[in-house]
């Protein structure tokens, strides 16, 4: 097994900003922030009623070294409500700002841009890159992001902590193919990993994802594209049933973006776990549109209802016993994204949550989101 210690990736990430900034001085850099307050109301069911808030500061920079390479460095500053057991109990997470960790180095990468195709490496997060639906991106809550087929089923780098790993992308005249391999354990993912706590190889073993894009068009106004793709992890995981470890775990899922009019978009992704006994999750369906209700005076603004299915594993279910009684849980959510002044969005969620796993009754939660880029 491949350990690398909290000194060796500082190495690593110091080398990266040192050569980005020497070449910075001939090309260019661009420094970021994104500002994420929330603000949570349990108005009934979860497990207690009261409030939630928390507040969410992405720091970044990208550089630019001519036409054909980019770096980027970025990371994630933490505070706020993340018990999500002593609020909602739901197992989706009702906002995808939440995480354990409260200041993490996020992703530290370098690209190489060719004719057709682009080769990624340094610390890297898988949803970023994909089953991204563009337009299931609107909605709050944590499944409309990383498929819950990969994020509770594997250790994968995903939203909030990455890991070492390197991607391929080639671009076809009918689409792309891009492959992914990172290191099988991202870490703990609590207060005290801060990004550097990620393994290979032996039972943490790597994780591998192929992923296939098409575009197509069905009319003047309903371009969409449709991504298929799987992932083999080779780590070792054991069974619910009888706890005997064995090696490689594998999934699939389909993803649809489609336009439905000038002002309309909808979005559909399934994920199919077929090892049932391994796997918390064993399948995964999403589903929802988007709407420009002012797309003359306000084109910027979104409307957005979407729907989530997770169907638990039987024998997970047994073994946790989930307080809900249920093998399933699912989300109803509505939001709406307006910008309010220059640069500032507001976002309200409201969340209908039945069958909260670690709740005896179901949630209607609210929420409203300030955001802006800097």
């Amino acid at each position: 097994m491949i350990r690398i210690s909290h000194f060796n990736l500082r190495v690593f990430v110091a080398l990266l900003l040192g050569s980005s900034l020497v070449q910075a001085s001939k090309y260019s850099v661009q420094p970021n922030a994104t500002l994420t307050l929330e603000g949570w109301s349990l108005f009934d069911g979860g497990i207690d009623t009261g409030e939630s808030s928390l507040a969410l500061l992405h720091l970044g920079t990208d550089f630019s070294f001519g036409d054909n390479t980019r770096a980027h460095v970025g990371g994630f500053l933490f505070s706020g409500d993340n018990d999500v057991d002593a609020f909602t109990g739901d197992f989706g997470v009702y906002s995808n700002a939440i995480t354990d960790s409260r200041y993490v180095l996020f992703t530290a990468w370098l690209q190489s841009e060719f004719q057709n195709s682009t080769f990624r490496w340094g610390q890297l997060a898988v949803d970023e890159t994909f089953f991204v639906s563009e337009t299931g991106s609107l909605f709050i809550n944590g499944n409309f992001g990383a498929i819950p087929t990969v994020s509770a089923n594997v250790a994968a780098p995903i939203f909030s902590v990455g890991a070492a790993g390197a991607e391929y992308r080639f671009n076809g005249s009918n689409g792309y193919t891009q492959l992914g391999i990172y290191a099988g354990d991202s870490g703990p993912a609590d207060e005290d990993d801060h990004g550097f706590n990620w393994r290979a190889g032996g039972d943490a073993g790597y994780f591998f994802i192929l992923e296939r894009g098409f575009e197509y068009q069905l009319s003047p106004d309903s371009a969409g594209t449709a991504k298929i793709g799987g992932y083999y992890h080779t780590g070792s995981f054991e069974s619910f049933a009888s706890s005997k470890a064995s090696s490689g775990l594998a999934s699939y899922y389909l993803v649809v973006d489609q336009a439905i009019s000038k002002t309309a978009n909808g979005f559909v992704r399934l994920g199919f776990n077929p090892d049932s006994e391994r796997s918390a999750v064993s399948r995964y369906l999403d589903i929802g549109s988007s709407w420009k209700l002012f797309p003359d005076s306000r084109p910027e603004d979104l409307i957005g209802i979407a729907y989530s299915y997770t169907r638990f594993s039987n024998v997970y279910a047994e073994l946790e016993g989930l307080v809900s009684n249920s093998r399933s849980e699912q989300v109803f959510e509505f939001t709406y994204s307006t910008e309010i002044v220059d640069g500032w969005n507001l976002q309200p969620s409201l969340q209908w949550i039945i069958d909260p796993v670690n709740a005896a009754e179901d949630v209607f939660v609210g929420g409203l989101r300030l955001f802006r880029e800097f």
